[in-house]
């Protein structure tokens, strides 16, 4: 499993008051996740065939009998000749070297992708827990709505009674407050939902609440995004080791051109001169008259043509995505700060007006549900912006792998 030092609390732990933190929800879903744990035995795989890759051939081990159980002179075994030899494949134009290349790229590459299945749970926990976050926070949204329209109703019903409303207005109040209370009931399923979802990443339940100060929020001071480094971008680098794979693997193809000699050593024993014997040794060597493994080589080669489009492809892709997130990044970061520092405070007031005046007669009902709509309006856009401006930060995260320190090193048992 993985060993989070770097989390300041144990994936099992709960903080005070049965508060979960982002980063505990983390360690909880990189501890429980079983795809890591499939990603541990595909390295552990890997690391077995770069064994294998550095193995020279066996020896083989002949033993030979002629001219025995024949006729005439060659009956029974007093004309036989035994030999025993040893035969060894000498592999030449590196292909041993070239095998262990291949298999070291290979062995890099599971690992890295070992790190980068572990930035995507991250992401995904992340996402799931700004859904939370932002559920919760409409939630909060319709609890005071609810309670304003049912406020809003008393104030409306003691002005019918005192025939200072028509009927026609309490009827509306009533529609108004049972319309909040549906819409609380509403958005409490999608918070019980998004909650169940966050938990589903470790199997555990939905008994937790929320810190948004586990999440980072814009700031007039900090909406520029972190650059993107090509030279720390994993996913580059990633990219570049299934390009140096591609090279690996058309070496293999070149090498495997070259025919191996063998080299034979043996004993021949001859029984018609009393069990006198001599030396024997031999080289063979395949003449590559019809099998010059031309066409693996063309395929590996053109695999790697087309390795290196996709890699260019790719880099390509995650600079647009950089810069896409960006700009998305500082359009809701604005939009966050405007509504908190403009728009929801000149809206709160507006209502209080609206509620004051309504009571002393100076204003009507409808003036009231326009600024209680206002302000809802408001607030359910300054949230819905804040929930796409943190589920973008994840997703930016994942792009400038802003949490690799959490995998990297970190000790895996499938």
């Amino acid at each position: 499993m993985f060993l989070l030092a770097a989390f300041p609390l144990h994936a099992g732990a709960k903080s005070a008051d049965g508060e979960l933190p982002l980063t505990v929800a983390i360690a909880r879903a990189l501890e429980a996740d079983p795809r890591l744990r499939a990603a541990a035995a595909r390295i552990i795989a890997a690391e077995g065939s770069l064994r294998q890759a550095g193995a020279r051939p066996n020896p083989v081990l002949s033993v030979e009998a002629e001219n025995f159980s024949g006729t005439g002179p060659l009956s029974g075994y007093s004309g036989a000749e035994t030999s025993v030899t040893l035969s060894f494949e000498i592999e030449a134009g590196g292909q041993g070297e070239a095998r262990v290349a291949l298999a070291g790229r290979e062995r890099e590459q599971t690992e890295l992708e070992r790190i980068l299945q572990g930035l995507d749970l991250i992401r995904d926990v992340e996402i799931a827990y700004a859904e939370a976050l932002g559920a919760d926070e409409l939630r909060a949204i319709a609890i005071e709505q609810a309670k304003t329209a049912e406020a809003v109703r008393a104030t409306v019903r003691r002005r019918v009674a005192a025939a200072r409303e028509p009927l026609m207005a309490g009827v509306r109040a009533d529609a108004s407050a049972a319309e909040a209370q549906v819409n609380l009931s509403r958005t409490e399923l999608q918070f019980q939902a998004a909650m169940m979802r966050l938990a589903s990443y470790w199997g555990g339940g939905s008994g937790f609440s929320l810190t948004s100060a586990s999440m980072q929020e814009p700031s007039a001071d900090g909406l520029e995004p972190d650059a993107f480094s090509e030279q720390d971008s994993l996913d580059l680098l990633h990219l570049s080791l299934l390009r140096g794979r591609a090279a690996a693997a058309t070496e293999v193809e070149r090498t495997r051109a070259i025919p191996n000699p063998t080299v034979t050593f043996g004993w021949r024993r001859l029984e018609e001169l009393d069990g006198d014997g001599a030396f024997m040794g031999g080289v063979s060597i395949p003449l590559p008259l019809f099998d010059d493994n031309e066409g693996a080589i063309a395929r590996a080669s053109a695999e790697e043509n087309s390795v290196a489009y996709e890699v260019e492809a790719g880099r390509i892709d995650l600079m647009r995505t950089h810069a896409d997130l960006t700009r998305q990044l500082a359009g809701e970061g604005q939009a966050v700060i405007s509504y908190e520092s403009i728009v929801i405070p000149q809206a709160e007031r507006a209502l209080a007006l609206a509620q004051e005046g309504y009571g002393a007669g100076a204003f009507s009902y409808l003036d009231v549900l326009s600024a209680q709509a206002a302000l809802a309006d408001a607030r359910m856009k300054r949230a819905e912006a804040l929930r796409a401006w943190r589920i973008h930060r994840a997703e930016l995260d994942r792009l400038t792998c802003r949490y690799a320190s959490l995998i990297q090193g970190q000790e895996v048992t499938p």
